[in-house]
């Protein structure tokens, strides 16, 4: 795909989509007709920037979390702990902040009070000069009085490219036919979003919406406890005339109406549109309909000031929702990770968010990755109703979206008519515009069960979506529980939802890492959110073959679980004495009650862990494309072997979990030969090398990356036949070999790549 850019727009965040006869049955003079243009190249597609997404992090700060105790004033440089503030000092630490100061303000329940309590302790540390964010975070979390120090992942906006039916008399509802597919008609016909005593509250944590809109004010969320225009925090919760939502992106505690920026169109576009999509006043005569018939709509700007398309302020806005009422907060945004330590936040206040009684709905992204394998937040978390995105009347998969087991469920993201700036409607495409239609399900749900749970709201909606593997067969088993079913959502729960909630493991030789011979054995806590469950098996599923395991205990009998009790499973394995090195294991955890099984959890294992043979096929790499001229060649020190945290702040290396899952060094100076030693990296996903000057043939050895799901290595000089051994590469979803000087055909193993994208 070659998307034309529109008014400014990086490739990766296409405003709207759709041909013009798509935009022509929207024949309005409101309607804003934004096309987007795709050339369709064959199986040579560009790759385009939407497809490097890895992992970025906002510059000149980290988050830093003390232990309990430390008190440090707001806007100082120094917090009294002598080696953190010596280790500040140089890096011209020049602020602490405390990150989440409403928080004091929130009365701590008993499931909700270590997050709430462990969030007021943590602060932005502001410095200055040019060092990487992940490396101050690194030298600061290990002085005295810090619990953690992470750099803060920058987060971008996921726009992309049979009973009585309710019809509403909205005007452009004809071109909604994305609603009926999802059940709702059919669903509104016995419950609405205005139906429940005590609306029902969705939170749009957005780049800014436009709440004056047509048709968004008249379901706009009014604090009930804040006067407008007084200039005083009435309600006492941290915000000055807070009426209608909160402003993170302005800069002004004093100015906290939600509309977005006019310095950042396409954040409040985005903002504005998602909110319509999930609650435009339904049955109004004007404009659309929205998901939930006519719910309420807090309106949260949580965009960059200074980055549009950006998302600065997203997990405050998550926590300012909760702790101010909101049943639901859609979130169409998030952000790639590459380190463990750098989600300690996230999970910390997405947790919180949860146990302070609101449900995460959050867009799985547009990078048409398998995010079972490359983790992208909020969408990942496990408490998060994660949601991916098909076509606009079928259940295909939309082509940017992202996908897997732990995709929760999917529904309609291309040509979503909705709300725009100015008082406007737009065409809008992405997982952005699936995730607020979902919340708007969710809504409908807690309309009909008002006491249920976040947990169970989840489950609710993710059980109740229906199989969509006949419609994408070369992602069967990876689409999650399929498409979201709305009328099947508002029923009373008909099966056990039991998920993992915590799980650890101890090797027999007790020393924390698993080598070859050890026994394992994993201690999971499983919890039920709905219906009880009488026979209930739950077990491990290895995610590929793993002939050096052998699970001697790969399924329990648990027999009875109620609704919202839970209970310990034990699992063993042992590694064989011949297992190789540097080896991932993951299993997804199956349960099992009758005819009724599930997997939604994964737990992932390192065994014979070594970064000896990934730091021999980078070496080599370095070495034979002139690695001292890149452009960028950041912290590629190949004199020693790194550690784990020093490999992932190598320019263009991903790592997920310990892992090198993604190597990006496209348009960066590389020269010379690619090495057959590429061929080792037993692990990697992507390799994206295009735009250099590389010469010599294409290594068969690449026909090894038996995970490659992506290889780009277009506009090079690379010469040669196309290796027949690229056959073998069942997992690929693009190829881009042009502008190349390639010859002879192309062979006909290639014809074995079913998952190409066409």
């Amino acid at each position: 795909l070659r998307p034309t850019a529109h008014r400014g727009l990086k490739p990766c965040e296409q405003q709207t989509g759709g041909s013009r006869g798509q935009l022509r049955r929207y024949n309005s003079p409101r309607v804003r007709r934004v096309v987007l243009l795709l050339a369709m190249a064959s199986v040579w597609a560009v790759p385009t920037a939407a497809a490097q997404r890895m992992p970025s992090y906002e510059p000149h700060v980290v988050v830093v979390q003390f232990e309990p105790g430390t008190v440090i004033s707001d806007g100082l440089s120094k917090t009294g702990l002598q080696v953190f503030d010596r280790r500040a000092a140089t890096y011209n630490v020049h602020t602490i902040e405390r990150a989440f100061p409403f928080l004091d303000h929130v009365q701590p329940t008993p499931k909700a009070r270590r997050n709430l309590l462990a969030l007021r302790r943590t602060y932005y540390v502001r410095f200055q000069g040019n060092d990487d964010s992940r490396h101050v975070a690194r030298m600061l979390s290990v002085a005295p009085g810090v619990v953690y120090a992470e750099p803060l992942i920058i987060n971008r906006i996921d726009e992309s490219v049979a009973g009585a039916l309710v019809d509403p008399n909205d005007p452009l509802f004809s071109g909604q036919t994305y609603l009926k597919h999802l059940r709702l008609t059919e669903a509104w016909d016995e419950v609405k979003g205005e139906d429940a005593p005590d609306p029902v509250v969705i939170a749009v944590v957005d780049g800014g919406g436009e709440w004056r809109h047509e048709d968004l004010r008249e379901s706009v969320w009014t604090n009930p406890n804040e006067t407008a225009g007084n200039g005083v925090d009435d309600d006492n919760n941290g915000f000055i005339d807070d009426v209608h939502g909160v402003n993170f992106a302005n800069g002004d505690d004093t100015d906290n109406d939600p509309t977005g920026l006019p310095q950042t169109p396409i954040s409040a576009n985005h903002g504005t549109a998602t909110a319509g999509a999930a609650n435009a006043v339904t049955n109004n005569g004007v404009g659309v309909a929205g998901a939930a018939w006519n719910a309420e709509v807090m309106h949260i700007n949580a965009g960059c000031p200074d980055r549009d398309g950006g998302i600065c302020g997203g997990y405050e806005g998550i926590l300012y929702a909760a702790a101010n009422g909101a049943d639901i907060i859609s979130a169409s945004w998030g952000g790639f990770r590459d380190e463990e330590q750098s989600i300690m936040l996230v999970s910390q206040a997405l947790n919180l968010a949860t146990d302070m009684g609101a449900l995460v709905v959050a867009a799985a992204g547009n990078a048409n990755l398998n995010i079972d394998q490359f983790p992208y937040y909020p969408a990942r978390h496990p408490r998060v109703l994660s949601v991916g995105a098909t076509e606009k009347d079928s259940r295909i998969k939309a082509s940017f979206s992202s996908f897997g087991k732990l995709v929760n469920v999917f529904a309609p993201g291309v040509s979503i008519i909705s709300t725009g700036s100015d008082n406007t409607y737009v065409l809008m495409n992405g997982t952005s515009f699936s995730t607020p239609l979902t919340a708007g399900v969710a809504a409908l749900v807690k309309t009909r069960f008002p006491e249920i749970t976040p947990d169970a709201l989840r489950e609710q909606v993710r059980l109740a979506s229906e199989n969509m593997d006949a419609a994408n067969p070369g992602l069967a088993g990876h689409l999650g529980r399929g498409y979201a079913n709305a009328l099947a959502a508002i029923k009373e729960p008909a099966v056990p939802a039991v998920r993992l909630k915590r799980w650890s493991w101890v090797d027999s030789d007790g020393n924390g890492e698993i080598a070859s011979g050890n026994r394992v054995t994993i201690k999971a806590t499983v919890v039920n959110h709905l219906a009880d469950a009488q026979q209930l098996m739950v077990g491990l599923v290895a995610t590929a073959p793993y002939p050096f395991i052998d699970l001697t205990t790969s399924e329990v009998s648990v027999g009875s679980l109620a609704g919202g009790d839970s209970t310990d499973v034990i699992f063993e394995f042992v590694a064989a004495s011949s297992a190789p090195t540097n080896q991932r294991v993951r299993f997804y955890l199956r349960t099992r009650d009758g005819a009724h099984e599930d997997e939604a959890d994964m737990i992932t294992l390192g065994i014979n862990r070594s970064l000896d043979a990934v730091h021999q096929s980078l070496s080599a790499l370095y070495t034979s494309t002139g690695g001292d001229y890149w452009r960028i060649n950041a912290n590629w020190d190949i004199t020693t072997i790194p550690t784990e945290e020093e490999l992932a702040s190598w320019y263009g290396v991903f790592l997920s979990e310990g892992f090198l899952l993604s190597l990006g060094l496209g348009g960066n100076n590389l020269n010379g030969h690619l090495p057959i030693e590429l061929g080792n990296l037993s692990h990697l996903s992507r390799l994206s090398l295009y735009n250099n000057s590389l010469s010599g043939s294409i290594p068969r050895e690449l026909g090894n990356l038996s995970q490659l799901t992506w290889l780009s290595l277009w506009s090079n000089v690379l010469i040669g036949s196309i290796p027949s051994e690229l056959g073998s590469l069942s997992q690929l979803t693009l190829l881009a070999l042009f502008d190349n000087s390639l010859s002879g055909s192309i062979p006909s193993e290639l014809g074995n790549l079913s998952r190409l994208r066409q």
